[in-house]
């Protein structure tokens, strides 16, 4: 991988601890680019004092991210959902 291209971003809310958008190319999925992405947030947000990472996402299994995120330790939080229908998902960092 060329490491002067920009492959994939993570952004959240350093107040809250919320992940906002993960987001990799298509042709660098499946390489790692998410997972250190995610990691590094986390670290960051752990920095900052916040023991718990949340995000919304999709609690339908056929999307990718379902089955990403869960196998990063990410569990759904028991408030269920969101106004929007998105799964609050919650992992202590």
């Amino acid at each position: 991988m060329d490491v002067s291209q920009v492959v994939g971003f993570c952004s959240g809310d350093a107040e809250t601890g919320e992940v906002l958008v993960l987001a990799v190319l298509p042709e660098h999925e499946g390489q790692g680019v998410g997972r250190r992405l995610l990691g590094r947030w986390w670290a960051s947000t752990g920095a900052l004092g916040h023991r718990r990472v949340w995000l919304a996402a999709s609690p339908d299994p056929a999307i990718r991210a379902h089955g990403f995120y869960r196998a990063r330790g990410m569990e759904a939080e028991r408030r269920g959902v969101d106004a929007i229908g998105d799964e609050i998902l919650v992992r202590d960092i």
